[in-house]
């Protein structure tokens, strides 16, 4: 049964859900990119070499993306009753979204597998939920959804590892 004071949250919510499901689709375009490549051998790069390579645009997009959800954290602060829990939670923000940094970084050092770049930030985004449930400032509808969407990236993290290792 909805409240009264949760009617109005009710269209933002479903923005939401609709805005996170949609913004699952530039995580998978990279992955199918890398399966064509796997299953049929017509890569998108043959023949156009400026062309950005697959796994770097998964990367890309997944730093931008967890930078972005660290500011659920920074402005998660006010409604924290702890002051020592919220400065943790600033800092954690500020450092999930350095470790997307470093990761776009360490995409740029030849010496450095890609792997390694998305094993960071599968787990910038494992940290990142983990700090959200022990805050636990969310409501139900939006932690499910939550829940939901980082249990896609994570397993589109996973396959992209899987087919990265695979390309070597």
């Amino acid at each position: 049964m909805i409240s009264s004071e949760d009617a109005p949250a009710m269209p933002l919510l479903k923005l939401m859900h609709i805005l996170g499901y949609a913004g699952l689709i530039p995580f998978g375009i990279p992955v199918c990119l890398m399966l064509d490549d796997l299953w049929f051998g017509s890569t998108i790069r043959s023949g156009i070499p400026w062309v950005v390579h697959a796994p770097d645009l998964f990367i890309s997009y997944s730093a931008i993306i967890l930078s972005f959800m660290c500011g659920t954290l920074w402005a998660g602060w006010q409604t924290i009753g702890n002051n020592r829990l919220a400065k943790g939670a600033v800092l954690l923000s500020n450092l999930l979204a350095l470790s997307g940094w470093g990761a776009l970084l360490l995409m740029l050092i030849a010496s450095v597998p890609k792997v390694f770049c998305v094993i960071l930030l599968m787990f910038g985004f494992i940290s990142l939920l983990t700090a959200e449930r022990m805050l636990g400032t969310a409501v139900m509808d939006y932690w499910r959804m939550r829940l939901s969407l980082t249990a896609i990236v994570l397993i589109l993290h996973l396959i992209m590892i899987t087919l990265v290792i695979m390309e070597f």
